[in-house]
């Protein structure tokens, strides 16, 4: 349960026992302020505080956890939306509808992007010359950016701090591999061996790290994010071996359309709650 509903429940109950704050709060150990912003709704107390608060007013917390309901998709329909506010709503629909555009067409630049790298650093030829590949790289960077913070945005509707954090790390990777990508035209610091093994084993541990974020999506949506979370992990594993890498690659071709299947479930889940 989220704010302010938490605060009125803990409000109403308190009220039930007949305690005032500072009767609760001597019970809880915790300070008159601290309960006073909770039942406003003013903050989010951490879990164990929850707990105590519950168990002085007599309340099993599992009792108190929204149902999950299987819906017409096959997907585990959280509680999250009802206590989003109609602008909250809107404003997630309208960044993970950008999402998954961006990954759309991330996925599509990808096949192009592949065909650039692999004619620079295997016949040392630019396809397009450097403002072209410059471009290329920059645009698919961008969108990356934009489909990978949908799942930060996943993270923030289903309290999954790993899934935020395996969110940011993976895209200050690909910021900071693109930006020497396109630097390195002009100065380049490594041998391109160094680099493509670099590449790999960081690629695949950012790969591992979101793909086991993604597992702890199952309990809201189903195995559509189990089979995701796995295909990344495996990918993940693949480019860290190095020698393997290419199997990781082609792995991240239905894991990458997976993410972005995901993401649109989560735009259809949040829109039915609308309505």
């Amino acid at each position: 349960m989220q704010q302010p509903e938490l605060g009125k429940k803990i409000l109403e109950l308190r009220k039930q026992k007949g305690l005032t704050q500072e009767e609760l709060v001597d019970l809880c150990n915790i300070n008159v302020r601290t309960i006073q912003r909770i039942e406003a709704g003013e903050v989010t107390p951490r879990s164990y505080t929850i707990k105590s608060i519950f168990s002085v007013l007599g309340v099993d917390i599992e009792q108190l956890r929204e149902p999950t309901i299987q819906n017409s998709n096959g997907l585990k329909q959280s509680a999250f939306p009802k206590f989003i506010n109609s602008n909250k709503r809107n404003h997630n629909i309208s960044n993970l509808n950008i999402a998954w555009v961006c990954g759309t067409i991330y996925f599509l630049l990808g096949f192009a992007e592949f065909a650039f790298d692999y004619a620079r650093y295997y016949e040392e030829e630019i396809i397009l010359g450097n403002a072209g590949f410059i471009s290329l790289k920059f645009i698919v960077l961008v969108v990356y950016i934009y489909f990978i913070r949908g799942f930060y945005i996943l993270g923030e509707l289903y309290n999954l701090y790993l899934l935020k954090i395996a969110a940011l790390i993976v895209i200050s990777l690909n910021i900071l591999f693109y930006s020497y990508d396109m630097f390195s035209l002009y100065q380049e610091l490594f041998y391109v061996e160094y680099v493509v093994v670099i590449y790999s084993i960081f690629y695949g541990i950012g790969g591992v790290l979101l793909g086991y974020a993604m597992l702890k999506l199952n309990s809201f949506l189903g195995n559509i994010a189990t089979i995701t979370g796995g295909l990344k992990i495996a990918s993940g594993v693949l480019l860290i071996t190095v020698f393997l890498g290419i199997l990781g690659y082609i792995l991240l071709i239905p894991a990458v359309l997976l993410q972005i299947v995901l993401l649109y479930k989560v735009v259809t889940l949040l829109k039915a709650e609308k309505h």
